[in-house]
């Protein structure tokens, strides 16, 4: 990488009104063409998806767009409510229907979904329920449903929450996967954890 270049992706907010509840929420953008709408993986954010982003080959061809969930990377919890008050558990319902809205508000046409793990979960419903709404979905490691991962230890009191997850997360790593990619998905996954449980929920427990 040369020493002072400046990326050609940018952030922005963009407001969202889903289910009663309004969200800030951030996402990051690069290319031109068909929008390729990216979701990270349970408990992380869009920083997952800056090679991609910075990929001249894809964006050349594509609008890359990698959002912040609500509650995750720098997109807010709703402002309109107070949800401290409540466990977070991210519902199907709930899922597919924020990122309709995230689609809608930034008015793209057709877009491309790709998303990965629980994003990958979704990319299958947002097919099943909105079929006519994306030119195409991309579920990387999806599965319809994958029991067995809605833990209490995610955020145990006697547990550093942040180390648990990314260890969690490092033991589902190919082993022969690149060292440096290995260290940095471990990395991003130590940044913010608090949501990592409720996000299981819809991996584990909401029967999508």
């Amino acid at each position: 990488m040369v020493s002072g270049r400046i990326s050609p992706v940018t952030g922005h907010y963009v407001t969202l009104d889903v289910e009663d509840a309004q969200y800030s929420v951030f996402y990051l953008e690069n290319g031109q063409g068909t929008p390729l709408v990216c979701q990270h993986t349970a408990g992380c954010h869009n920083h997952q998806w800056r090679g991609l982003l910075e990929d001249e080959e894809i964006t050349g061809r594509y609008r890359v767009i990698a959002y912040d969930l609500a509650r995750h990377g720098k997109s807010d919890p709703p402002s309109n409510q107070e949800w401290w008050k409540e466990e977070y558990r991210l519902t199907a319902d709930h899922f597919t229907s924020f990122i309709v809205a995230f689609c809608d508000a930034l008015e793209l046409q057709d877009p491309i979904f790709m998303g990965s793990s629980f994003g990958g979960n979704v990319a299958l419903q947002l097919a099943l329920r909105y079929p006519d709404r994306f030119k195409a979905v991309i579920p990387v490691e999806g599965a319809d449903y994958s029991p067995g991962f809605h833990l209490d230890w995610w955020q145990h009191p006697h547990a550093n929450a942040a180390q648990v997850c990314a260890s969690g997360v490092w033991d589902l790593m190919a082993p022969q996967s690149p060292e440096q990619d290995r260290w940095a998905t471990r990395f991003y996954y130590t940044r913010g954890s608090e949501e990592f449980r409720g996000d299981l929920y819809c991996y584990s427990v909401d029967t999508i």
